[in-house]
């Protein structure tokens, strides 16, 4: 098996449970299921995103822009302010106004980790800097499905081309392409492969949410 990028989640996520996950929230979103996602309005508008912690508290979702060297951006939850932030890079905020299909999958790709592994933010929050490098290298066997970065990019391929879209799509059109789905959604080619593939193989999974 690949070394897979993540650790282990608090719990396992299946491509359906991610779709459902990703549905809920792009209708309370209010984007169409064949509208690109404005990558610059979903970062500005992650407050009106609701996430509750083990306990059930809610916990405030905000977007917040930093100067960073070596990262995109990450997902974070601030103690003091008791909110999960979504960092980003200035030069990923750039990408947002842009509106560059890298800059879309990293929002998705980041509220996948607030919503899926709240808990888990929390808790490392509460760890030594040293102690958070060693989590985040995850050196355990744990299955795909159960990583947490494996989780947050199937967050993200759903929300951002969702499987009631692409099928919408296909009853309009005929047969998909990758360049079509990368042409509607504003992702990458990339991307539009890997949705398209997973679209095809796993589709009455995707659709029966």
């Amino acid at each position: 098996m690949n070394r897979l990028a993540g650790v282990k989640a608090d719990a396992a996520y299946s491509h359906k449970k991610l779709e459902g996950i990703a549905d809920y929230v792009r209708k309370g979103l209010n984007f169409g299921s064949t509208e690109a996602i404005d990558p610059l309005r979903l970062f500005e508008d992650l407050h009106g995103i609701s996430i509750t912690d083990a306990s059930g508290r809610a916990i405030p979702l905000r977007g917040h822009v930093t100067n960073l060297e070596t990262s995109e951006g990450y997902a974070r939850y601030d103690a003091e302010k008791r909110c999960i932030e979504v960092v980003a890079a200035a030069t990923t905020y750039e990408w947002l106004e842009d509106r560059h299909p890298r800059a879309a999958f990293f929002v998705a790709h980041e509220l996948g980790h607030c919503l899926l592994h709240t808990n888990q933010l929390m808790r490392l929050a509460q760890m030594p800097t040293n102690q958070q490098a060693a989590f985040h290298r995850g050196l355990t066997n744990h299955k795909p499905y159960e990583d947490t970065e494996w989780q947050a990019n199937g967050f993200a391929g759903a929300l951002l081309m969702p499987a009631c879209g692409l099928a919408e799509m296909e009853s309009r059109y005929g047969r998909l392409s990758t360049i079509m789905v990368q042409d509607v959604f504003k992702v990458s080619g990339q991307a539009a492969d890997y949705r398209l593939q997973l679209f095809q193989s796993r589709r009455h999974e995707l659709l029966a949410i």
